[in-house]
């Protein structure tokens, strides 16, 4: 059993996705992002500007299950 699971279970999102950042209750994807680039030091308007929108399905096209 999991002691930090993420509430839904995933079901919503890609399961663990790392580029995952809530904003306004909406999903942002920060993959495209530089790697030297902290995340949680960005603005809400930032990452609106620098990251796309994640789709409805919560789940991103390139994702493949391991």
């Amino acid at each position: 059993m999991r002691l930090f699971g993420r509430k839904g279970g995933g079901k919503h999102r890609c399961p663990d996705c790392r580029y995952y950042a809530m904003v306004e209750g909406h999903g942002y994807c920060t993959r495209n992002l530089p790697p030297h680039v902290n995340v949680r030091l960005l603005s809400g308007a930032a990452l609106k500007r620098e990251c796309p929108r994640c789709p409805d399905a919560m789940t991103c096209d390139d994702w493949e299950p391991i």
